[in-house]
């Protein structure tokens, strides 16, 4: 059936390739019929001289253009045509570029008419040769296709009478197959009951039972001996995992239930041993194996058995209680001295012993290693240490030896060595104890530890710690060159500048009038960078007290500052009730300065501007933009306004000092205020973020913890 199928769907196709021809041929002609109309259209212009004649024009190179389209994606079979349609596109380009200059002609003279309609004509013949040429070029594929689409018809019944005979052969070769098929199973069937019965005679020799699960039909089946091994007589209850699971031991119910749904899914086929309550009552040993088969009709099972290994387990459990006692003591005994190697080698620490009656030193291994020699052929001489001492501190070692032998109190005390190995610089603490023991009497316990990054680490932070202060006595002296020595000459520029206002701006040209303007200008920028220089520095000042405040006091005395800013631009400030903190309120008081300053700066010319604060209690598991869970409650504060707005790329740039957005003669500023309010948020052990949409607004969040 495919076969015919086949040949006819063929004799379908070829069909369709001589109706495609056809069609071909038609689109060749219409095309041509259009190249000729458009022709003729323009004839009659260039007769009449009435543009009229050219209004079918567009509609017709529309045509032509979609059917020089229609003919392209005809022609993708054949590379011939494709190469004809490339030539005859490029002449009726020709024409239509000849006939969109008739307009043009039509006053020229008589000689220029000529020479245009020879070029028209001799277009007009190249592109008639194409067409017959590629007409000619189709007609000889339609022949090609048609004579294929006879020889497919004539052949269609042949071809059906083969088939059918072919049929009919396999028909007869599938009943001698069957036949056949049906002798050897009947004799595979004699070959499997005595395999079944040698099986059903091992189970009981061998004290075991099979149970097969098929994994799409979730079907239990379980042999004679699976029943007879829990106590039953074949077929005593339902083949389930129920009914199986019930004889499980309570205390290891949960243990059987994952194995076996592990050995289900095919992720844990080991054997595994558990306990049952039979019928009767009696406790036995169980082992259970399994493994998952996919039979020849590509359905998978597990095929699983079940073995009472009741007097292995006893004899087992018999032989590990003789030598339970030696062997957990010995155990035990490793378990204390390799957890004790490894706190060694982890804690960076090594012991040593010291017993007086006999002079006798025991060293551990770690301890021999912190000096960078080889355990396996060092002596426990403590004489052998003391090459690695560091020549400045053989005489504290020595000292603190010699105490030891007196029988005094040694203390704890530092000294460097050089190791013996790589002969780096290490530092060393040492602390002992005397100690009493029955079993061995008096000895001292040393414990070394080697405490190199700590020590380094603490001179680091003191020597950061110098250079800290030096910044901080610089910082001060620069606050007070800002406030006196750099505010003096600004005032007596300042003052100066009033005077010329005052006595001589009448007599000062219009130019020097601007100079002026400008000198005043660029002195109170200057007045406000060392304002707000002085500020920041105040926020970055270490010895500022923290106090409970109110902050709604300090917002109000922010506003209170910004009133006539507030009033000039005719702005709504909506706020939230704010809590009580622990913080420095003049810092706190001038963030919210700032943070209001800015949405007044930035708002939109001819639109007043709305400020919204609001209030809520956060837990910081909760809010992702809290980095350090240090504290678990914030108070989250959320500014916002219908101002300007910002790019969102610029969020982080535009809390960095001396940044600005915008233009210092678009917006005042010195691009110092943000940077404050960072600095005053950090100090608080808080978070600042900031959030923007140009033309919609921009949104500040602040978190402060509750102390």
């Amino acid at each position: 059936m495919g076969l015919t199928y086949k040949h006819l769907e063929r004799v379908n196709e070829n069909n369709q390739w001589v109706n495609h021809s056809f069609e071909v041929s038609l689109k060749l002609e219409e095309l041509y019929s259009n190249v000729k109309n458009i022709e003729n259209e323009r004839i009659h212009f260039l007769a009449t001289g009435n543009p009229q004649n050219l209004d079918n024009v567009p509609a017709l190179k529309i045509a032509v253009q979609k059917e020089l389209a229609d003919l392209g994606r005809s022609f993708s079979h054949s590379p011939k045509q494709l190469k004809n349609l490339q030539d005859l596109n490029r002449l009726v380009s020709e024409k239509i570029k000849l006939a969109d200059s008739a307009a043009i002609l039509q006053d020229s003279n008589s000689s220029e008419l000529k020479i245009h309609l020879l070029k028209d004509s001799a277009l007009t013949r190249d592109i008639s040769l194409k067409i017959r040429e590629m007409l000619l070029e189709e007609k000889l594929i339609l022949q090609e296709r048609r004579s294929q689409l006879f020889f497919d018809q004539r052949s269609t019944p042949v071809y059906l009478y083969i088939i059918s005979l072919f049929s009919l052969g396999l028909l007869g070769f599938a009943f001698y197959r069957i036949n056949k098929d049906v002798k050897i199973q009947k004799q595979v069937n004699r070959s499997l009951q005595v395999s079944l019965d040698t099986s059903k005679l091992a189970e009981k020799v061998g004290d075991f039972g099979i149970w097969i699960l098929d994994l799409e039909s979730n079907q239990y089946t379980f042999s004679d001996n699976e029943y007879r091994i829990l106590g039953y007589e074949p077929g005593g209850f339902e083949a389930k995992y129920e009914g199986f699971m019930k004889h499980i031991h309570p205390e290891d119910y949960d243990y059987v239930n994952k194995r076996a749904k592990e050995m289900i899914s095919g992720k844990n086929m080991l054997p595994f041993t558990y306990r049952v309550i039979t019928k009767d009552g009696k406790l036995k040993h169980f082992q259970s194996a399994g493994q998952i088969v996919e039979m020849n009709t590509g359905e998978k099972v597990v095929l699983g058995i079940t073995k009472n290994v009741t007097s292995d387990i006893e004899n087992k459990l018999q032989l590990e209680s003789i030598n339970w006692v030696l062997s957990e003591r010995n155990k035990n005994l490793s378990i204390a001295n390799e957890t004790f190697g490894e706190s060694e080698k982890i804690g960076a620490f090594g012991t040593w012993q010291w017993f007086p009656q006999d002079d006798y030193f025991v060293f551990s291994k770690n301890l021999i290693c912190l000096y960078g020699f080889n355990p396996e052929n060092f002596e426990h001489e403590l004489k052998n240490f003391l090459p690695a001492i560091h020549p400045e501190d053989k005489h504290i070692v020595n000292e603190r030896i010699k105490k030891m032998y007196e029988g005094q109190e040694v203390k704890a005390f530092v000294h460097r060595i050089y190791r013996a190995d790589d002969h780096k610089l290490r530092y060393h603490s040492v602390t002992s104890k005397k100690i009493s023991d029955p079993a061995v009497g008096e000895y001292m316990l040393f414990i070394t530890r080697d405490i190199t990054e700590e020590y380094l680490d603490k001179q680091n932070i003191e020597e950061k710690n110098i250079l800290l202060e030096a910044n901080n006595k610089e910082l001060q002296a620069f606050n007070y060159v800002a406030s006196h020595d750099l505010q003096e000459p600004l005032r007596k520029i300042e003052t100066f500048i009033s005077r010329l206002y005052d006595k001589d701006n009448d007599r000062l040209s219009d130019s020097g009038k601007q100079y002026l303007e400008r000198i005043q200008f660029s002195a109170g920028r200057m007045r406000k960078l060392i304002d707000d220089l002085l500020q920041f520095s105040r926020s970055t000042r270490a010895d500022q007290k923290f106090e409970y405040t109110e902050l709604d006091e300090l917002m109000q005395n922010a506003t209170d500052e910004l009133q006539a800013t507030i009033e000039e631009k005719n702005a709504t400030v909506n706020l939230e009730p704010l809590p009580m903190l622990k913080v420095i309120p003049f810092q706190i008081q001038q963030l919210f300065v700032n943070i209001l300053g800015n949405s007044l700066k930035y708002s939109k010319k001819g639109v007043p501007p709305v400020i919204d604060l609001h209030v809520t209690e956060v837990e910081s598991d909760n809010e992702p933009l809290i980095l350090k869970k240090s504290k678990k409650i914030y108070f989250k504060l959320q500014f916002t306004d219908n101002g300007i707005g910002f790019e969102q790329q610029y969020a982080d740039r535009i809390f960095t000092l001396f940044n600005r957005l915008h233009d210092k003669d678009e917006f005042e500023g010195t691009g110092i205020g943000l940077a404050i309010c960072k600095k005053i948020v950090e100090n608080h052990n808080g978070y600042i973020y900031a959030e923007g949409t140009p033309g919609v607004g921009a949104k500040f969040t602040i978190f402060l913890p509750q102390y």
